[in-house]
């Protein structure tokens, strides 16, 4: 009995890898193809109620083997009848740790209660709120404060909330148990057409407790933003330790319509690299920061210059596959149509070369604006292998954070 029920569950475990076409159960490997699959919660599977929430970063746990702990931004929750929205939760983005494997998409998440709430698992509780609200923030061109008129949970009736996006998350060195996750703040206007980052932070997170640390505004932020973009050089996510004693963080010139006047030295289409020293005294303070200019580091943002060749990134999601034989990789969104392309470098600085393009299944939805968009297409080391990439994407179609597999 006991084999029997061992061998359908590898036969089902196979047939999942297969659907991905990221692994083959004896044979030849089939080639890996587009094949979508959701990324699930037990609160989901337990409810019926579909949880909408785009970005989708992840790491693995450290400490508890094959577990990884997966980062959303805004979420909210709709019921399994009629798809109201039953809660929103805007700003402050939540969290959901769960069993992986490589080549498979996680869908048994429990999601994370607010820290420092401690963690019980498994758990088919509902999403909860991750990081604290942003403070300090302005309205996009004015010394008003950015504020919610509509209470917790949700922006008032101008659309305007103030948020915390997070933009990465990576292992801290050194055999830490901390996860360091980076975060831009933003003033969401629905009156002002406009969405401009104001500050660039940190935070460090202890996953076994549920304990995060104070967020630690980098740039802008707490110093007054006054309704003031930050420079795009400055505008910072994709943390990655590769071993060489500093911190790397990526950004880039948006190309959309929604966007900030183009700063001093931001070329359309250029990705920018910072590095700091990497430890906590260093990634904290802003005076450490230096940026790549083609041919060496400057502590001047307007120097920076684009770590790939010119071209129209609408977002970039940059990890370690060192583990899968493909060293560090960039994901490029190209189009708002789910279009992409795959660099890959030995250090962070590069050279980069395109590996491979692509384009996500996404399908059309119902929403106007900026939530009808495919979206937030980001790679994942841990769960890619040797022969496949694996990226997380929104899909306004299904309003669900989805997985596709591409050959590389």
């Amino acid at each position: 009995m006991r084999r029997a029920r061992l061998a359908r569950a590898v036969a089902g475990s196979c047939a999942v890898v297969a659907t991905l076409a990221v692994a083959a159960c004896g044979g030849a490997p089939p080639r890996p193809a587009p094949s979508p699959a959701r990324v699930l919660s037990n609160y989901e599977r337990a409810t019926g109620n579909a949880v909408r929430r785009d970005c989708g970063y992840s790491s693995p746990l450290p400490g508890r083997p094959g577990w990884s702990l997966w980062l959303f931004c805004d979420t909210a929750v709709a019921s399994v009848r009629g798809g109201r929205t039953e809660h929103l939760i805007l700003g402050t983005d939540t969290a959901a740790v769960g069993p992986y494997q490589a080549g498979h998409v996680p869908v048994r998440l429990s999601e994370v209660p607010t820290p420092p709430t401690p963690l019980a698992l498994p758990s088919a509780a509902a999403p909860e709120p991750f990081l604290p609200g942003p403070q300090g923030l302005s309205l996009p061109g004015s010394t008003l404060p950015c504020t919610e008129s509509g209470g917790t949970g949700g922006p008032g009736a101008s659309g305007t909330y103030p948020a915390s996006w997070i933009s990465g998350v990576a292992r801290e060195p050194g055999g830490s148990p901390d996860l360091l996750i980076s975060y831009d703040d933003y003033c969401v206007s629905g009156d002002s057409g406009t969405l401009a980052a104001e500050g660039f932070g940190l935070v460090d997170y202890d996953p076994a407790a549920n304990v995060l640390s104070l967020p630690t505004s980098v740039f802008g932020g707490v110093t007054g933003s006054q309704g003031l973009p930050l420079p795009a050089q400055q505008v910072l996510g994709s943390p990655v330790f590769p071993g060489d004693g500093y911190l790397y963080l990526f950004g880039f010139c948006p190309v959309t319509a929604v966007t900030a006047p183009l700063a001093a030295g931001c070329g359309r289409g250029s990705v920018f690299l910072a590095r700091t020293p990497a430890g906590p005294s260093y990634w904290r303070n802003p005076l450490t920061y230096q940026y790549w200019t083609g041919g060496g580091w400057s502590p001047d943002q307007a120097a920076a210059r684009s770590v790939i060749p010119p071209g129209r990134p609408l977002g970039v999601s940059v990890g370690d596959y060192t583990a899968t034989g493909h060293g560090l990789v960039m994901v490029e969104q190209t189009s708002l149509a789910g279009a992409f392309q795959v660099w890959q470098a030995a250090a962070p600085a590069g050279p980069w070369r395109r590996v491979l393009t692509g384009r996500v299944p996404c399908s059309s939805g119902t929403e106007h604006g900026t939530g009808g968009l495919c979206r937030a297409i980001i790679g994942h080391p841990e769960l890619s292998t040797r022969a496949a990439l694996l990226v997380s994407y929104f899909d306004p179609g299904n309003n669900h954070v989805d997985v596709s597999a591409y050959r590389w």
